[in-house]
């Protein structure tokens, strides 16, 4: 494949863990001639100082800006660095995209977006209308514009029930008095409407797939969540092969008519042990380069759709592989912050702040582990950490 340019928004994997790090791991596992182009919203996203992160990074107005906004700023990024691919990883900037994508081919950039129409059908506040088209169980859930409806949802719902707002958040409460306050700081975050939604007890499974929008399925991948933060964020998971939820997955994707990366999130409840759907996400998930790791790459099919216009298959995935996520200090300078504070763009990313690294290329052999003296086991220093 000739040389290409990759822009991937969303580089911060702090405790709340954005994708964009993830793909830009999982595409330099695949192309060794790549220049990735961090899109950031924040100077201090820390997947800008990453080792293996973007080689140049801009800044972007914020999504509440309006896609003219967003459009003027690309128009700049463009007048001086080409961009052959866009990967967006963050829900607020869906919209704008969807609306931008003609403009943007135009312009010579690419993107793999569902369709109008499928966005507007994955969003939570229509996953039970989804879930009877497409047979798959949901919780009971209802949309709250104000106070009084949210409080007419709780009383069909009963407590405890899920506050979610339209792209981010979601709160699990237990009496009225939190359930007000929860929906006040929602809405102040993300706006509405809020979605009360019925708890469903029991483990949390994702399933992590790429489609081409004609029902045809490239890449999937399922996990069960092993490690949750107090936010519910997955911090460990292992891979696991379900044909009941696998179908299930592949009946509402193609329900959906999808085009481009997607998860979609399970609960399977105690008791019944049925899968309930609780959310759709319209990008790749943070947990997006695990399975890229052991050789299944779903964000190398974004790119193969749009340079070749082809998106091969991948084999079924394993089952039993799994990932603890590790958190480390990333190195970087004042010089770096003022410059992407002040002119909205830093060059030079991967340079003299970074340890030193292998060629990009695609790893599939584990790093050879050196024995000490007192028998511990550790990298050569001569090798990335």
């Amino acid at each position: 494949m000739r040389h290409i340019v990759v822009a991937v928004s969303g580089l911060n994997a702090g405790e709340n863990p954005q994708p964009g790090p993830g793909v830009i791991r999982s595409l330099r596992r695949r192309y060794a001639d790549i220049t990735i182009v961090g899109l950031v919203y924040d100077a201090l996203e820390s997947g800008i100082y990453a080792p293996d992160g973007p080689n140049v990074v801009y800044r972007l107005p914020y999504p509440s800006a309006g896609s003219d906004a967003l459009l003027g700023r690309l128009d700049e990024i463009l007048a001086e660095q080409p961009l052959d691919l866009l990967i967006p990883t963050l829900d607020t900037e869906l919209q704008g995209l969807l609306k931008l994508h003609d403009e943007l081919v135009r312009r010579g950039v690419r993107m793999l977006l569902p369709r109008q129409e499928s966005y507007k059908a994955c969003r939570k506040s229509e996953l039970p209308e989804l879930g009877r088209r497409c047979g798959a169980k949901t919780p009971a859930s209802f949309n709250a514009a104000d106070e009084n409806g949210l409080l007419a949802a709780a009383a069909k719902i009963g407590f405890p029930l899920m506050v979610k707002g339209p792209y981010y958040g979601a709160q699990r409460v237990y009496d009225e008095r939190t359930l007000v306050q929860c929906f006040a700081q929602t809405i102040a975050a993300w706006g509405g409407p809020v979605v009360a939604q019925e708890c469903i007890v029991g483990g949390e499974f994702n399933v992590m797939a790429v489609a081409d929008g004609e029902g045809e399925v490239a890449g999937l991948c399922a996990l069960r969540k092993t490690i949750l933060t107090d936010k519910g964020k997955g911090f460990g998971g292992i891979t696991v092969r379900d044909e009941r939820l696998q179908a299930t997955a592949l009946d509402l994707i193609r329900g959906l008519k999808w085009r481009g990366p997607l998860e979609l999130e399970f609960i399977q409840q105690d008791s019944s042990e049925e899968f309930y759907l609780i959310e759709i996400n319209p990008r790749f998930p943070a947990w997006v380069d695990f399975p890229s790791a052991f050789g299944h790459n779903l964000p190398a099919l974004v790119v193969e759709r749009l340079i070749n216009g082809r998106m091969p298959k991948l084999p079924e995935h394993p089952a039993g592989k799994f990932f603890v996520r590790h958190s480390i200090d990333l190195l970087g300078d004042i010089v770096q912050l003022g410059e992407l504070s002040t002119t909205g763009r830093l060059s030079n990313v991967v340079g003299t702040l970074r340890v030193p690294q292998r060629p990009r290329a695609d790893v599939t052999h584990p790093i050879p582990l050196r024995a000490g003296a007192d028998g511990t086991r550790s990298v050569p220093a001569t090798m990335d950490n």
